[in-house]
């Protein structure tokens, strides 16, 4: 570095820091268990270093000036490739369209096929819900696990960007995960709650013995232990000593490699306004050390069947969640996926069989609400809902005027019906339900949007 260029550097790293403390708004950051040499506050010093460094914008790269294209950052972190410890992070989160990921799981194919893989990524402890089925992995899970969730509002946080927590004290209890792509692991951050009553975490990797951790401390904060695997592991098991309860929310599976790491994030039922219940200083200290390159915010089709929902009140929270992810992450660039089409058949119709798909005229968009309270026969059809779009046109305008890359799902459709031309396909590209998609569907929409994401990319 030129000398004279460090006091004007200095000035610019101050700003953004003071920008990062003010977002925390909290105490301070939780402490990671990264180093045991190192004192806590040069690794926090070189932490902020390393992110703010990344967060300087490089307007002089021609390739991809940040002024045009809204994925430079990504591409520019991609150009670092084949390096030998190269390692990107994508993360996409989104409802249950990414909670069942097949959609996530066939881009997380894509990207570490063309980038190579730098391990499976951050995944919630367990199995959350009944039918979770992460790709590159098989759980298993006791049946006397406590889970939380980030959706429902009257279980209390701390909640980080998993949107789960799970715990037990019972040492019969306990949680298997396997690799099933034929890769093996070389480190294992496990993220958890440190508490007054805390117990011990006793680990196995590959049926080995391997840590034990004490999650026991005088005050509420949310730790992380790194996990080095010598030779790499394939299996891992956790399970509570006895002596306490212990409170996880997330693991994250790394190689020793370059390559992507694709973080996929998913909430049945779930809005953007789920972020709200996530801990702001966790979501902050995780992006901190996941240091993503690529967010992809994929929430809508919930929303999009909210019949009373407000044009303004939406946009607003839209952009505030928004707003909040870039500024925990600031060296990413955004990416807002608009919900696909999905129909809706009111339940009152007594013809379920054989029923068409036709969009609503403005005259039942106007009238919608009365009109399926009086249980007019006029809308026993399938349709799109009539907010979905405005979800969609939504989402288009935040992400124009913030500057984030676009993708509208619902064209790869067709458009409006599309759901429900895919339903009648043989074999089915979308479910009976007239929402969700097959794996085929979910493949053929990913391979889309990966497209459209390496459109402009030269590398």
């Amino acid at each position: 570095m030129v000398r004279y260029q460090l006091k004007p550097l200095f000035q610019i790293v101050r700003f953004i820091f003071g920008v990062f403390v003010l977002f925390s708004c909290t105490a301070s950051q939780p402490p990671t268990m990264i180093s045991e040499t190192e004192p806590r506050v040069v690794q926090k010093i070189r932490s902020q270093q390393a992110l703010l460094k990344t967060a300087l914008p490089k307007t002089t790269d021609a390739a991809y000036p940040i002024t045009l294209n809204p994925l430079a950052s990504f591409y520019r972190s991609l150009d670092r490739f084949p390096g030998r410890y190269t390692q990107v992070n994508i993360l996409h989160l989104g409802d249950s369209h990414t909670a069942g990921d097949q959609f996530s799981g066939r881009l997380r194919q894509l990207f570490q096929a063309r980038f190579g893989s730098a391990g499976r990524g951050m995944l919630p402890v367990g199995k959350p819900f009944p039918y979770f089925r992460p790709s590159n992995v098989s759980l298993w899970q006791s049946q006397g696990w406590q889970v939380s969730n980030s959706r429902k509002t009257s279980t209390k946080g701390p909640y980080g960007l998993s949107g789960f927590r799970i715990q037990s004290a019972d040492p019969k209890q306990a949680i298997r995960l396997k690799m099933t792509d034929g890769t093996r692991f070389d480190e294992i951050d496990i993220e958890f709650q440190r508490h007054p009553e805390g117990g011990t975490m006793v680990v196995e990797v590959d049926k080995q013995p391997f840590f034990e951790i004490r999650t026991e401390s005088s005050r509420d904060y949310v730790d992380r232990h790194r996990l080095t695997i010598p030779g790499g592991g394939s299996r891992v098991m956790i399970s509570p000593k006895g002596d306490g309860p212990i409170k996880l929310l997330s693991w994250t599976f790394r190689r020793n490699q370059f390559g992507i790491i694709y973080h996929s994030h998913g909430i049945v039922s779930a809005t953007i306004n789920v972020i709200n219940q996530w801990s702001r200083n966790v979501v902050s200290w995780e992006m901190e050390w996941l240091e993503p390159s690529l967010i992809i915010v994929a929430y809508g089709t919930n929303e999009g069947f909210h019949d009373d929902l407000n044009w303004d009140e939406y946009k607003q929270d839209f952009q505030a969640r928004l707003a909040l992810l870039h500024r925990s992450a600031p060296q990413a660039s955004i990416v807002v996926v608009g919900p696909p089409d999905a129909n809706r058949l009111p339940r009152y119709c007594q013809k379920r069989q054989e029923v068409d798909c036709e969009p609503l005229t403005p005259y039942e968009i106007e009238h919608y609400i009365a009109l399926r309270q009086e249980k007019n026969e006029q809308l026993c059809r399938w349709h799109p809902p009539p907010k979905l779009n405005v979800v969609r046109e939504i989402q288009r305008e935040v992400a124009a005027e913030a500057g984030y890359f676009f993708w509208d799902w619902s064209t790869v459709m067709g458009g409006a019906c599309g759901t429900h031309t895919w339903s009648q396909e043989k074999p089915r590209l979308a479910g009976k339900d007239h929402v969700h998609f097959s794996q085929r569907g979910y493949k053929l929409t990913a391979d889309a949007l990966f497209k459209a994401l390496m459109a402009d990319y030269s590398g």
